[in-house]
């Protein structure tokens, strides 16, 4: 179950209208307490390491009451920070396992039907080989014996 109390319905088109809600989400959280996009720095795309994020330890914790009043009051603020629960990238990471599988299964049937048309190739182009020059040779070898058959017969003999 995807519903969360903040939107109910979220959960209603599985994965994929989960993460529609939660993208709308993000973009009215970033238009509404966020800064203008032209003034984003190439900062903000780079993907960090967790331990860079980190720093030092903290060594104050200053609480801020009006940013508290916000997750009280802004639903799509408690929704992307409910998100982040794992509920979203654990569907995500389902799906990309079922596609995963399915492609394995796909790709070992293509690699089997291939390997078997190969043999039924090789198989062909042996019996070719035979018909082609085993059953020439049979018959040249017929033709030459019956010309020198022929050869033969014609020698006067006393």
């Amino acid at each position: 179950n995807c519903s969360t109390p903040d939107y109910p319905a979220a959960g209603t088109g599985g994965v994929y209208g989960l993460s529609l809600q939660f993208m709308g989400s993000v973009e009215a959280v970033l238009e509404t307490y966020g800064g203008k996009w032209e003034e984003w720095d190439d900062t903000f795309h780079v993907v960090r390491e967790l331990r860079e994020l980190a720093g030092n330890d903290f060594q104050t914790v200053t609480y801020n009451e009006t940013r508290r009043q916000v997750l009280e009051t802004d639903q799509a603020v408690r929704f992307v920070l409910q998100g982040f629960s794992g509920d979203l990238f654990n569907g995500y990471a389902l799906v990309l396992d079922v596609l995963k599988n399915e492609m394995n299964t796909i790709l070992s049937s293509v690699h089997f039907e291939l390997r078997l048309m190969y043999g039924v190739y090789v198989a062909l182009l042996i019996l070719g080989f035979y018909l082609v020059l085993f059953r020439r040779t049979i018959s040249g070898s017929v033709s030459h014996t019956n010309r020198a058959r022929d050869f033969v017969q014609m020698l006067p003999s006393h």
